[in-house]
């Protein structure tokens, strides 16, 4: 597929941010040139369209064994491994960083989804020994650096609070929880983790290996953002908005450090004949508010664009065709771009009662809306500049009391 296309639209929105992932052990035969010369291509197409650049730093599997397929979605990775020369990885991790920081790029991630086999193969300290050293060489080799963990897989959560619900003697909630968070992935055949029926079949899923191997990740990862190693959490989500709340109570009852919570991965995995590409713009407006609602920044969409393949089955939703033709998703996140580059601030609406509804992007001569209100489809609400302009049009239009803060 032909990049250019999908750049075109990138271009439109006119700022952003991205981020490429590279790996270290296939690179070695070229040492840090060829890490420089792929993330050179990144960083001149990302500037190309007004983008900032963020890089991930993967270690990779140096033992030259098959690629592992995620079955959420069918990507084959080269899942990483402990470096058995930790010296030679970290000299490639100092020299990387150094140069890209002359070039004005200083924010990192350690690793990829790590709960995810075909992205981890080693153990959770194998994961934190990796990460820690990997944060270390960074911090040394530039002081501006801004680093993030490897970010679990969206599909991860959903064991993570099913799990953490039976364990509490709340195996009904569990249940429910876990149905809902799936649903659209098993529905269309590309769930990592099977339908179930009763709390027994979940307790089943739940003590097999996928799960247990994912939950002791998932574990090894809190435990390296709360000892402060890192300076923001990076969440990836690509599930129903409907469940995203759920998500994020999850987030706050796990994060005991005042960092913040950065979106570097969202979409929509919706595998499947019933998928509907007006409800998928309106998920786009739910997810990107309810995320601007809660001060989660940047947010990175994925993909930009489907890449076909033959025999590859369409699970993450795009904005935009692989000839360019933007969809109606694109023309959501491009109108919440705008708002948000003319925004002098955002806010979360919330009822009286404290449900949060919506998000407001203010701007001084025009603002937007998007909201969420129970019983009504995600809308976004073209408005009058200034707070109480655009609260009371608002009020008027959705027939809410909601406030703005």
């Amino acid at each position: 597929m032909s990049l250019q296309p999908p750049l075109a639209y990138a271009a439109q929105l006119g700022s952003g941010v991205t981020f490429t992932e590279v790996e270290w052990c296939p690179l070695q035969a070229v040492g840090p040139a060829g890490a420089m010369d792929q993330i050179d291509k990144a960083l001149t197409q990302a500037h190309d369209v007004g983008f900032t650049l963020m890089v991930k730093l993967r270690a990779g599997d140096c033992d030259g064994s098959p690629p592992v397929t995620d079955p959420a979605d069918g990507l084959s990775k080269s899942p990483s491994r402990l470096p058995k020369d930790p010296e030679l990885y970290r000299e490639w991790i100092d020299t990387v960083v150094r140069h890209y920081a002359r070039r004005g790029v200083h924010t990192w991630a350690v690793e990829n989804e790590v709960d995810a086999a075909n992205f981890w193969a080693g153990s959770p300290q194998d994961y934190t020994d990796v990460a820690k050293l990997a944060i270390a060489t960074i911090r040394q080799a530039d002081p501006e650096s801004f680093v993030l963990d490897a970010g679990i897989s969206s599909s991860g959560y959903g064991v993570a609070m099913a799990g953490e619900l039976v364990d509490a003697g709340r195996g009904a909630e569990a249940l429910r929880l876990y149905q809902a968070y799936y649903s659209r992935r098993q529905a269309g055949g590309s769930s990592r983790f099977p339908a179930v029926a009763d709390e027994a079949a979940l307790r089943e899923v739940l003590s097999g290996e996928r799960a247990v191997v994912a939950r002791a990740m998932i574990t090894a990862n809190w435990a390296l953002v709360n000892d402060g190693l890192v300076d923001a959490y990076q969440l990836h989500f690509y599930e129903d908005p409907a469940v995203l709340p759920n998500v994020l109570q999850y987030l706050d009852n796990h994060l005991d450090v005042p960092i913040p919570i950065q979106a570097w991965e969202v979409g929509t995995a919706w595998p499947g004949a019933d998928y509907s590409e007006t409800h998928h713009a309106q998920e786009v407006a739910h997810l990107v508010g309810l995320l601007l609602a809660r001060r989660i920044s940047p947010v990175v969409y994925l993909p930009l664009a489907f890449t076909p393949r033959a025999g590859k089955e369409q699970v993450f939703r795009g904005l935009v065709t692989a000839d360019g033709t933007i969809l109606e998703s694109g023309r959501v996140f491009a109108r919440l771009a705008a708002a948000i580059a003319q925004s002098s601030s955002i806010k979360a609406l919330n009822t009286p009662d404290g449900q949060l509804v919506g998000a407001l992007l203010l701007g001084p001569d025009a603002s937007l809306a998007v909201t969420w209100a129970a019983g009504a489809e995600p809308a976004l609400h073209d408005l009058p500049g200034g707070a109480d302009a655009a609260l009371t049009d608002l009020n008027s239009r959705i027939g809410l009391a909601v406030t703005a803060n």
